[in-house]
């Protein structure tokens, strides 16, 4: 009878490379995994991109319509003309985040700045000088701000002040030289009497002898 002996290193050497064929479907497996994982947030980030993308737009025109509805009158010359400071100031606002973009919204805030120079000429005043200086219209106008509490037309020097008109009764009680009544009530004096001047004559010479 012959015994059957198997060699431990054969044995050994079958069981490591089992094990490292296991290992190694085991890592293929979990890298696949791994890469599935991985193309699966990214496709749920581009997704969220996607729908953030959306609700931006969506809000940009909901707010782009909201800010036309508060500029759009100013376009209409009979509203421009008679909408006071604060009105004209609300529609000039209203287009400055859209003057980029909409030629619509930078006509309008042309046509209201217009209107500011009539309603407060010193406020635009030094709007104009900060524009002037390179400044955009917002930063511009915020630096400009604090002159349109002032009056719209200061004056350098002292008005001069206003008499009221007095009455015909008060005249004739203010001190003159001599009591108003009396100048009211005096006569005309007689215009003295002028006497014609007789022409006077020359003696004619007489011829000598």
């Amino acid at each position: 009878m012959n015994d059957h002996h198997e060699d431990p290193f054969r044995e050994a050497a079958a069981q490591g490379l089992e094990r490292a064929v296991q290992l190694t479907s085991v890592a293929g497996a979990a890298a696949q995994v791994r890469v599935q994982m991985k193309a699966e947030r990214a496709r749920e980030q581009a997704e969220q991109q996607q729908r953030l993308a959306r609700q931006s737009r969506t809000a940009h025109r909901a707010a782009r319509h909201a800010a036309r509805l508060q500029w759009l009158p100013a376009n209409d010359p009979a509203w421009l003309k008679s909408a006071d400071l604060n009105r004209v100031f609300q529609a000039w606002a209203a287009t400055i985040p859209y003057i980029a973009e909409d030629k619509a919204a930078e006509r309008t805030r042309l046509k209201c700045e217009e209107r500011l120079r009539e309603l407060h000429p010193y406020g635009m005043r030094q709007y104009d000088r900060l524009r002037g200086e390179g400044f955009a219209p917002e930063p511009a106008m915020r630096k400009a701000a604090p002159f349109f509490s002032r009056e719209p037309n200061p004056r350098t020097g002292h008005a001069a002040p206003r008499w009221r008109e007095l009455s015909p009764v008060e005249l004739a009680q203010q001190d003159f030289p001599m009591p108003m009544a009396d100048v009211l009530g005096a006569k005309p004096a007689a215009a003295p009497a002028i006497q014609s001047a007789r022409p006077m004559h020359r003696a004619t010479p007489k011829p000598k002898a």
